[in-house]
């Protein structure tokens, strides 16, 4: 797919649009599908670049899967992981912090590399940890990250502090093993910490296979070694994807409803509502669906998103045409993602003519200008900021996206539901 332009919306928008599965909870339910005793039947998992680089990482590991049209099936391995596969990891980085922890299980070890920027990818202190639990893990000698061998001497478990402002991901991906670990988990992070409720979800899911986790503390948790069963799992919709459809009738005026998410999700995403009501929206929610009805006024916000990172490319698509300045506050680890999404945000914007400056934890917006600046928004292969600046299209006639197809990373029906914005009825 080439270059896509985007059409403004003629009208307030009337719009109803179906969310895709959970990203986060599809490759999370993946991993411990494979570590539980027996088959899972996932019903409603993601089906896009990043879960299918999972799914098919748990069958380089040895664990057996089946891609089936209503359902993916894990045939959990009860924490014996064979390993001596070629694990290819694309470009997703949650793949590559959960298979790797996954991987130091195996009896032989593996081999995993990915391509484009996840070769930049933090990894050091995941990899430090599983070594420090008794484990094998390799990382390449120049890069300190992939391509990287791990297994052949599976970690015993114990106690591991981890330091919580790099990524989440590190101590959701010890979480997920800890179960399998003959001496259990013992589990800590030195603040400050971003991303936390993603650890929260790494529990909650673990939880629905019946993995027993104890709260130590704030920061601290303890997994006792334990068997679990595979199970029924249905992953819920998705919030990260949901935002720009929310945000648009912020943004462009009218109204659009999301159906299939849970308003009381564990999701750090599912902020987006109360957000937008901050900014002055009528928020409507249902049993399985949100609804945001806006005027096409934004004004100047300053908001701390350093609990959900993926939802500062809708924000920043917000400042874009806010009354005043605004920032966006505690998000350094923006710049360890598929590009330095703080400082392609701040580019993109000023390319559309809005000041804006990325600081060392912050995107600062500045004052409006006179009149904004159609231009052709460049992503760098990042998912989020093609669909953020989508969004903003429908307000500036005359953006376009220079990779409209790397949306596939995360929702690969994004353009046929944006174009039932595009064309309101």
């Amino acid at each position: 797919m080439g270059v896509r332009s985007i059409r403004a919306a003629r009208r307030p928008l009337d719009a109803v649009v179906d969310a895709v599965p959970s990203k986060s909870v599809t490759h999370r339910a993946l991993v411990a599908a494979a570590l539980a005793s027996g088959p899972t039947e996932l019903h409603g998992a993601l089906d896009a670049d990043d879960t299918r680089a999972s799914l098919e990482g748990l069958a380089a590991l040895g664990v057996g899967v089946a891609r089936q049209a209503d359902r993916w099936i894990v045939h959990g391995c009860g924490g014996r992981v064979r390993g001596g596969g070629s694990v290819a990891l694309g470009e997703s980085g949650t793949s590559l912090r959960f298979l790797l922890a996954l991987a130091a299980l195996g009896a032989a070890p593996s081999r995993l590399d990915g391509a484009g920027r996840l070769r930049q990818r933090p990894l050091r202190e995941l990899a430090d940890a599983l070594v420090g639990l008794g484990g094998e893990v390799r990382l390449d000698p120049s890069s300190g990250g992939l391509p990287a061998l791990a297994g052949g001497r599976p970690p015993r478990g114990g106690l591991v502090r981890l330091d919580g402002s790099r990524s989440s991901q590190f101590a959701s991906a010890l979480l997920l093993i800890g179960a399998r670990l003959p001496s259990g988990l013992d589990l800590s992070l030195a603040p400050p910490v971003v991303s936390l409720p993603y650890v929260q979800l790494t529990a909650d899911v673990l939880g629905d296979f019946g993995v027993r986790i104890e709260p130590q503390a704030e920061l601290r948790w303890r997994v006792p070694a334990q068997d679990f069963p595979g199970r029924s799992y249905s992953v819920e919709g998705d919030h990260s994807s949901a935002s720009y459809f929310l945000a648009a009738a912020c943004l462009a005026g009218g109204r659009v409803r999301v159906r299939g998410i849970d308003p009381q999700s564990r999701q750090p995403d599912a902020r987006i509502g109360d957000v937008l009501e901050q900014l002055g929206c009528e928020i409507r929610r249902g049993a399985d669906w949100i609804e945001v009805r806006g005027s096409g006024r934004v004004p100047p916000f300053d908001l701390d998103s350093g609990d959900a990172p993926d939802l500062v490319p809708t924000l920043a698509a917000l400042g874009l045409f806010a009354d005043g300045p605004c920032a966006i506050r505690r998000v350094a680890h923006l710049r360890h993602k598929e590009s330095d999404r703080l400082e392609r945000l701040a580019a993109n914007l000023r390319q559309l003519g809005r000041p804006a400056t990325a600081e060392s934890d912050r995107l600062v917006i500045g004052p409006a200008p006179p009149r904004l600046v159609p231009a052709r928004v460049v992503t760098e292969s990042d998912h989020r900021i093609a669909m953020a600046f989508a969004i903003a299209g429908l307000r500036l006639d005359g953006v376009s996206v220079d990779d409209p197809a790397c949306v596939s990373k995360s929702n690969p029906r994004f353009w046929s539901q944006f174009e039932t914005l595009e064309a309101p009825r």
